[in-house]
């Protein structure tokens, strides 16, 4: 019989939780072309768990540049930190932190993902106006989540899927300019957004 669905992700080993990241693997081409990522940048990465997203973001941006890896969780972040050993990444920097209220005040970040994380957030709107605090004006950040109209074959069930058009006022009551939002997948959808001057 399948677990009911936490938000926390207890029920889950980190093992499983990065399997899961895996099956998304598609999906992380598009949201770096949509983020403009590339060699030197740094990126603040919101819920990164385990740690799949940040290892490929870390080969995109380089030795050059950096990766946040910011979760609430210091056993998933410690996952990968192993991760990070075996393989010899050092351009990704842990913060075990909730991003709703992370200070920030030594991060450089100028781009954000934030990706199947609003769902598992206790505050989703307080969590992307503090993106905005923390990212310098024009910097891009890409939010994806689970389409409450997809099959709900995988990812969150249908009832703690966000609405599209919910995350997009979320965004703009934030601040940010939302450019573009589309449909990834049957289950999966992003918005491209834009930190205001």
């Amino acid at each position: 019989m399948e677990q009911p669905f936490r938000k926390d992700m207890s029920h889950l080993s980190w093992d499983e939780v990065y399997a899961r990241q895996m099956k998304r693997a598609d999906l992380v081409p598009e949201w770096m072309d949509a983020l403009a990522l590339k060699a030197g940048d740094r990126v603040l990465e919101v819920g990164a768990g385990p740690g799949y997203v940040s290892l490929v973001l870390a080969e995109r941006v380089g030795p050059q540049g950096l990766v946040y890896a910011i979760d609430r969780s210091a056993e998933a972040l410690a996952h990968l930190e192993r991760l990070q050993r075996e393989r010899g990444v050092s351009q990704v920097r842990r913060l075990v932190a909730d991003a709703a209220t992370l200070d920030g005040e030594d991060l450089e970040a100028n781009r954000a993902l934030c990706t199947m994380v609003l769902h598992h957030a206790d505050d989703a709107a307080a969590l992307l106006r503090n993106l905005y605090r923390l990212l310098p004006p024009h910097s891009r950040i890409v939010v994806a989540e689970f389409h409450p109209q997809g099959p709900c074959e995988v990812g969150a069930p249908r009832e703690h899927r966000l609405a599209p058009e919910q995350v997009q006022a979320w965004c703009e009551d934030a601040g940010f300019r939302v450019l573009d939002m589309r449909r990834q997948t049957p289950e999966h959808y992003m918005l491209v957004a834009e930190r205001a001057p």
